[in-house]
């Protein structure tokens, strides 16, 4: 059996830090292969930083996923050469910046991991994610497929994976911030409509209350201030037969802070 974890979007200070505290153990309680980790929110809420990729690798993880807010921080753009293990999503722009794949070999079978931007009320998509997994299904060889798919739109995510389930091992809806109850695995494949967060429990989707309040019903204009405080840690873990390559069995992974 190939276990695979997947930790939903890393957003703030706080998030980096529960990562960094509880993915080694994760990695051993679970028996992880291999560990994928999205940090599309890692630095101050929005986009990822040289220094945050080595710090979420040396926690442990294996690959690391973005999403929209993939070059918010402009500096990783200088930097993607360096970073091997990041994959950003297909169809964004600038299209050649990094990658959006990676293949890696677990237990003799190679592992395709890909990242793709949804198209429904999200920023950025430069292309149909349907196209887009099509296209990155041709140019890629491998026994197993698994795609962050990074979009808004829970009828999209759904209709996602009812076109691509067949040929893939995982869908993993992931932006939202909030996980959803709707694990599943249909025809050998995993599925869950939002991973959930890692990230300021009492919080926003990470940001300040306070901050969004004012903005949301007094009309100010603020800025992005993330919350502070202790962290809530979302994820999955799911089950590949190495025989069949299908995948079996998933389970969602929440731990809340103390109270």
């Amino acid at each position: 059996m190939i276990r695979v974890l997947f930790l939903g979007d890393v957003t703030t200070r706080s998030g980096r830090q529960i990562v960094s505290e509880r993915l080694p153990q994760l990695k051993q309680e679970l028996g992880a292969d291999l560990a994928i980790v999205n940090g599309e929110n890692a630095a101050h809420g929005k986009g990822v930083t040289l220094k945050i990729v080595q710090q979420l690798k040396a926690a442990g993880a294996d690959l690391i996923t973005l999403g929209n807010h993939a070059f918010s921080k402009h500096e990783i753009l200088d930097h993607m050469d360096e970073c091997p293990d990041l994959i950003r999503p297909a169809n964004m722009e600038p299209a050649d910046a990094g990658q959006s794949f990676a293949i890696r070999t677990v237990k003799g079978k190679r592992i395709a991991v890909y990242n793709v931007l949804g198209n429904v009320g999200i920023d950025g998509s430069t292309a149909s994610c349907f196209a887009t997994m099509q296209s990155l299904l041709e140019q890629t060889e491998a026994d197993i497929r698994i795609v962050d798919f990074h979009a808004e739109a829970t009828s999209e995510k759904q209709l996602f994976f009812q076109v691509f389930h067949r040929q893939l091992n995982a869908v993993i809806g992931t932006h939202t911030h909030v996980q959803t109850a709707d694990e599943m695995v249909q025809d050998g494949c995993a599925y869950i409509s939002d991973a959930g967060m890692c990230g300021p429990y009492h919080s926003i989707i990470g940001r300040d209350i306070d901050e969004v309040r004012r903005r949301m019903i007094l009309g100010e204009k603020t800025h992005f201030t993330p919350a502070e405080g202790p962290a809530i840690l979302c994820g999955i873990f799911f089950d590949i037969e190495e025989e069949s390559c299908r995948t079996v069995s998933v389970q969602r992974i929440q731990e809340r802070p103390q109270q």
